[in-house]
């Protein structure tokens, strides 16, 4: 029974976070042609810290779209809310993707428990098979810009920290 579960459940997570990462290879790539673009060591410094906060907070936002990240679309599944059943706010995606920073945790997490990650239990959140729905009131793009914002932040700082103390040179 347990075995099924995995089997049912993990091959269409895995697939769409593989088609999540190829999205974000691409678009770091995309940024990437700014670097030849930079005339001296530090400018290329400076685009390599902006595009990792760009990138990183893009990536902490993949779920914005009423639940729904680039791989989740492809493969018909959502991130709902599991006390509504409603698609995940972008607040509670925002939550949940900072745990992505745990990667090799939440991936061994989600090997024993396909159904949550520890993103997935913070945020009050699962992924489901999708289910089509009306989209958002005036709230839910309030909701999506503040966590725009809030992830941008949260990636401003810790690459400047880290740059502080001179790990990405």
């Amino acid at each position: 029974m347990y075995l099924n579960n995995i089997v049912k459940i993990l091959p269409s997570r895995i697939v769409s976070a593989i088609i999540d990462q190829i999205t974000l290879v691409i678009s770091f790539m995309i940024f990437s042609i700014g670097k030849e673009l930079a005339s001296s060591p530090e400018e290329i410094h400076k685009i390599k810290v902006t595009s990792a906060i760009i990138l990183f907070s893009l990536f902490l936002n993949k779920d914005l779209y009423f639940g729904k990240s680039i791989g989740k679309y492809f493969n018909g599944l959502r991130v709902v809310s599991s006390r509504t059943g409603n698609p995940a706010s972008p607040i509670q995606c925002l939550i949940r993707n900072i745990f992505l920073f745990l990667w090799p945790i939440e991936a061994l997490i989600l090997f024993f428990s396909p159904q949550k990650r520890i993103g997935d239990i913070v945020a009050g959140t699962k992924v489901q098979a999708s289910i089509e729905v009306n989209t958002g009131s005036r709230w839910q793009y309030i909701q999506a810009i503040l966590s725009v914002i809030i992830a941008f932040i949260i990636t401003y700082f810790l690459f400047n920290f880290i740059d502080s103390i001179e790990i990405m040179n």
